[in-house]
């Protein structure tokens, strides 16, 4: 409470101590006096009004005791009840914990339960899949090997029938080769003998020329049978004689060719041709 309030306490103590003050102070201003004097009594209604306040400090402060008694009996009466509070919580709290506990244990147990029989249905379903694999892959093997066998069998077969085919097809080719050939050696000769021909035809070999020399020459055709080139493969040792027969071999181009290119390329992209002066036989 605020000293200034009338009613408090602090305000009477301050009252009174100014009282206090005022009479010793008039004691004080008296006290070098040597004669004596008659000290003034206090006023009546002063002392009546010190004496009310006093009273009235008195009952305000028992009366602020026993507020703080209550207050103190209030905050120990809370303590109390909170002290209880706490110990009632605890204990429900206590007890929560122990039915919590039991709880966990109680789904530990359940769960332990469970996950056993889920573990053994899991090992009944993994020995049913194993066994089941196995058969499959029994089964699987099985007719794998049956499949191995009848592709063997096949195989076989149809390589039986690959070297069947290919003894008949090589036989077809040697006889087609042979015919071929044979073709090639019959148009080889004629056409050799054509060229021959041609160019003796056209050939105009010196007077007086030996007809024991030979000349070889080596001609160069297309399959148009134009002559691209010629040259003495074996000279005759007459360089007139070699030099007619060269000229001969150019004056007598396109010579006569087959038409098998085949031939062709084999016997007369070049060609080699010995000559001799007349009466010679080659």
């Amino acid at each position: 409470m605020s000293w200034r309030n009338p009613n408090s306490y602090g305000f009477a103590t301050v009252i009174a101590l100014l009282i206090h003050l005022g009479v010793a102070g008039l004691f004080l201003i008296e006290w070098p006096d040597s004669k004596p004097h008659m000290i003034e009594p206090v006023p009546q209604h002063m002392m009546a009004n010190v004496v009310q306040e006093e009273n009235k400090a008195v009952k305000e402060r028992k009366k602020k005791a026993e507020q703080a008694k209550k207050r103190k009996e209030r905050a120990a009466k809370r303590r109390a009840e909170k002290e209880r509070k706490r110990k009632l919580d605890a204990k429900r709290k206590k007890e929560k914990a122990r039915k919590e506990k039991l709880k966990k244990e109680k789904l530990a147990k359940q769960k332990a339960a469970a996950e056993k029989k889920r573990k053994a249905e899991a090992q009944r379903i993994a020995r049913q899949k194993a066994e089941q694999k196995a058969a499959e892959e029994k089964a699987a093997a099985e007719e794998a090997e049956r499949q191995r066998l009848e592709a063997e069998q096949q195989e076989q077969q149809l390589l039986e029938q690959m070297a069947q085919e290919q003894a008949e097809a090589e036989l077809q080719a040697q006889k087609e080769a042979e015919a071929r050939a044979e073709r090639a050696a019959v148009m080889t000769s004629e056409h050799s003998a054509l060229i021959k021909k041609q160019i003796t035809e056209l050939w105009n070999f010196p007077r007086g020329t030996s007809r024991d020399l030979v000349v070889s020459v080596r001609i160069t055709l297309v399959p148009t049978g134009e002559v691209v080139h010629v040259q003495i493969e074996k000279s005759s040792g007459n360089q007139a004689l070699d030099k007619s027969v060269e000229h001969a071999v150019r004056k007598a181009s396109p010579l006569p060719v087959p038409k098998d290119i085949a031939v062709f390329e084999q016997n007369f992209r070049t060609l080699i041709l010995n000559f001799q002066p007349e009466n010679a036989s080659w």
